[in-house]
């Protein structure tokens, strides 16, 4: 394989999270991950200091959203407890918190300016708020179920929203009017994201289906059924060329859209994957679910070269030892969804990176961590990270949140 690509490789891996992972996001600068989780908090994930992380525990049940502000300076988070949280990154940041809907928040989202955030709620609205303030603005409410996400297109002009009334529905800034309406009959789309040119939306679909819309003219210009369960999140490489996948049938796909194909298979979780997700740079990509594994990946994408995927596919599907390859391919041949597909396969259980977890991993809690109550007796430790973690305390200034918003226009092609 000497002068091919180079395929995605493993690069760090996190356990010992109490629940599972639903939603995952790179900050700008691409040095943290924050997670939200079932188990009810957010975790600031380092991967430049391989033994510190922070956790922000303030929401009193299930977190199902996270997002960056454009600046890094702010983490936003939403959860079951129908309430929006907004925080400073670190362990003695500022906190703010308000009540954004009558139901549960499934998804949250900030502008390019980092002055708007976007929240969508099993009330079956979705509204925009002020950041700075915590002020409402509008409401987009033609959904008749619940909303499972929004997200502001890269210009910051138009919304994408996905609903259990199994609709994908595009909406104007500006004047409020939905301008396009499409319906998924097969069924519900569960996860939206946008094209880095703006132009084009990818939809997560609970009938196992990838579909890739043209946003001004309702066409769908690619379909993908590369998955043998529902598809719970699909984020788009920053070049605009690359898919990122993440299924109920525990793999992650990433797909090749120039050539409209599937180009790897990644395995190695044991339970759905929730949330997947690219940093800026496009160098790393992660993947999280219900087995509770963090996974970050170093992509390689910017080595890919579509003339030799079918030389490399080839040579590991031929290959004739016990390679991750050729095992997945033997274990998989039942599945439809993946059958027909010349993927390269791979298993990160075989990466060194897998079976080596961080040393002595730190987990700083704010004052706000909801930790559970233990005997006198019993030291503190965390759960979270191999070995047991040492814990400790911050308290968290409380003052009122002045953010200062940034100026950022998206490059069009």
């Amino acid at each position: 394989m000497q002068g091919l690509f180079r395929d995605p490789a493993l690069d760090r891996h996190f356990t010992g999270l109490s629940g599972s992972i639903t939603q995952l996001r790179f900050s700008p600068e691409g040095s943290q991950i924050a997670t939200s989780s079932l188990d009810g908090s957010v975790i600031l994930w380092n991967l430049k200091q391989a033994s510190r992380c922070i956790r922000f525990g303030s929401h009193s049940s299930a977190v199902y959203g996270v997002a960056w502000s454009p600046k890094g300076n702010l983490v936003a988070s939403a959860g079951h407890d129908r309430s929006v949280k907004i925080w400073e990154p670190k362990v003695r940041g500022v906190s703010g918190e308000f009540a954004a809907h009558s139901k549960p928040v499934r998804s949250i989202d900030f502008d390019p300016t980092g002055q708007m955030m976007l929240t969508a709620s099993d009330d079956k609205s979705v509204k925009i708020w002020r950041v700075a303030k915590r002020q409402f603005l509008s409401s987009f409410s033609q959904q008749t179920n619940w909303v499972r996400a929004a997200k502001f297109s890269p210009n910051g002009k138009m919304i994408a929203t996905v609903s259990n009334d199994k609709s994908l529905r595009i909406y104007d800034v500006n004047t409020g009017e939905c301008t396009r309406t499409i319906t998924e009959e097969r069924g519900a789309p569960r996860q939206v994201a946008w094209h880095p040119w703006g132009n084009m939306v990818a939809v997560a679909l609970g009938c196992n289906r990838i579909k890739i819309f043209d946003v001004g003219g309702s066409q769908l210009l690619q379909l993908y059924v590369v998955h043998s369960a529902p598809v719970n999140d699909v984020a788009f490489h920053p070049s605009g060329n690359f898919l990122l996948s993440g299924s109920d049938d525990c793999t992650i796909r990433v797909l090749d859209l120039l050539e409209g194909r599937p180009i790897y298979t990644l395995t190695g979780h044991t339970a759905a994957v929730n949330a997947v997700g690219f940093s800026q740079d496009g160098e790393k990509f992660a993947t999280g679910g219900n087995d509770r594994q963090l996974l970050v990946w170093q992509s390689n994408l910017h080595t890919y070269d579509a003339s030799q995927f079918e030389a490399k596919s080839a040579l590991l599907s031929s290959s004739c030892d016990t390679s991750v390859a050729s095992v997945y391919q033997q274990s998989n041949a039942s599945s439809t969804a993946l059958s027909n597909d010349h993927s390269i396969r791979i298993d990160m259980r075989e990466s060194h990176a897998y079976n080596i977890l961080d040393e002595n991993f730190q987990v700083l809690d704010s004052e706000h961590t909801k930790l559970p109550e233990t005997p006198k007796s019993a030291s503190k430790s965390s759960s979270v990270g191999q070995p047991k973690a040492m814990l400790s305390h911050a308290k968290l200034v409380s003052k009122e949140l002045d953010f200062k918003p940034r100026s950022t226009s998206p490059r069009f092609f």
